[in-house]
Parts: C-alpha cells; sequence; structure tokens
C-alpha cells in the first residue's frame, strides 16, 4: 500500500510518497524510515523560512543520513542545493521514486549508506549533513558519529532534528563522547506553524 503526500514548502511544491510494504528482514516488520515523521516536516518547513534566505542553500553539497522518504533533502534541492539521499538498501526505491515525483533527477542522487561505513564514495568534505528523526538507538551511535566525523570538516554544518523520546540523552552524551558539539536553534526562528514543544533542531559540528 502506498500513500502520496502533496505539500509545499515556502510555496514551493513537493510530492511525498509513503510506503508501508517495506519489510526490515531482520524482524519482519515494516521499516521506520516508509513514512514521513513529524521531525522530517519541521526540518522541511524550517528550510523555508526567513532565518535561511531564499538562497542559503544554492548550490551547497547536501547530504541527508537515514532519508527515509526524502523530505528534508528533496526540501533543500528544491532550493537549489546538490543532494545526496542516503539510507538502507531496501528504502532505496522508495527515494528514487520521489525524487521522480518532483522532476529533482538533477539535483539529487540516492546513495546506499550503512552509518560507519566508508563515506569515500560521497566525496567528503560536504556542506551540510542532514539528520532527521535518528536518535532512537544508543548502540547505533558510535558508528553514526564515525559516519558524519567522516563526512565533515570545520566547516560542515552537521543539522539534527528530533523527537525527545527514551534514550535521547545518552545518544548526545555519545556525540561528546566522539568529538561533537552542538547548540540548539531557537524556536522563534522555526516555521510559527511547524514546530512542537517536543520536537527540536540543534546545529551540530566538529569540535576540532
Amino acid at each position: 500500500m502506498v500513500n502520496c503526500r502533496a505539500l509545499e514548502i515556502a510555496g514551493k511544491p513537493l510530492v511525498v510518497w509513503e510506503h508501508d510494504d517495506v519489510i526490515d528482514a531482520g524482524t519482519g516488520n515494516c521499516l521506520t524510515g516508509s513514512w514521513v515523521w513529524d521531525c522530517a516536516l519541521v526540518f522541511a518547513h524550517w528550510l523555508g523560512t526567513p532565518a535561511w534566505g531564499r538562497n542559503a542553500l544554492d548550490g551547497k553539497r547536501v547530504v541527508e543520513l537515514g532519508a527515509g522518504t526524502g523530505l528534508p533533502g528533496l526540501a533543500a534541492a528544491i532550493f537549489g542545493a546538490q543532494v545526496v539521499l542516503t539510507d538502507r538498501r531496501p528504502l532505496l526505491p522508495g527515494l528514487e521514486r520521489n525524487v521522480v515525483a518532483n522532476n529533482l533527477s538533477s539535483r539529487v542522487q540516492v546513495q546506499e549508506l550503512e552509518w560507519g561505513e566508508s563515506c569515500a564514495h560521497l566525496c567528503p568534505p560536504v556542506d551540510y549533513v542532514f539528520m532527521s528523526d535518528l536518535l532512537y538507538d544508543v548502540d547505533s551511535m558510535a558508528a553514526l558519529c564515525k559516519t558524519l566525523i567522516e563526512l565533515s570538516d570545520r566547516n560542515t554544518q552537521i543539522l539534527l532534528s528530533y523527537e525527545l523520546r527514551p534514550g535521547t540523552t545518552e545518544c548526545f552524551q555519545e556525540f561528546g563522547r566522539q568529538g561533537l558539539v552542538w547548540s540548539k536553534v531557537p524556536t522563534e526562528e522555526l516555521h510559527p506553524d511547524w514546530n512542537s514543544e517536543d520536537i527540536g533542531i540543534f546545529r551540530i559540528w566538529r569540535e576540532a
């Protein structure tokens, strides 16, 4: 079964297809990246706010990790960025479908990436790394941090949207142990109609 969501980001239309038949071979459950989550909506609408500026992403290189349906990365692309959407292999066809549905093939690539494995094919460092709703598995944070460090240098902006869940504090603690620092984006900079007390956006960068 599929569901098509028609969205508008700062007056620009986006179509996002969701899938509920992409199964995790290990658990037999649907992969959570098959749907658009609230964190992705808050993130994407933030990219269209005056705090960003209409041309801030134009020509920038963006990699989205754990992209799922790819909404934040697709939003960056409609604002002029060159984007690579990455996730596990079963989710790649859905990402490809969303790229084609929005006529973004000239700006967006889809690549498989397991956290902790080599990122050389993504030609780091990049200008931005996007993450949306990835802080739910503390055991995967060391691998995620390895990927973040490989993709970035001191000029890279790592942007994270997350919903407060059990384990979030421990995930941030792992960031700190791996030499990453962060600051929270003030709520007043987020889209006035797309924000929540339970969802925060952070800027993260390498300490050294």
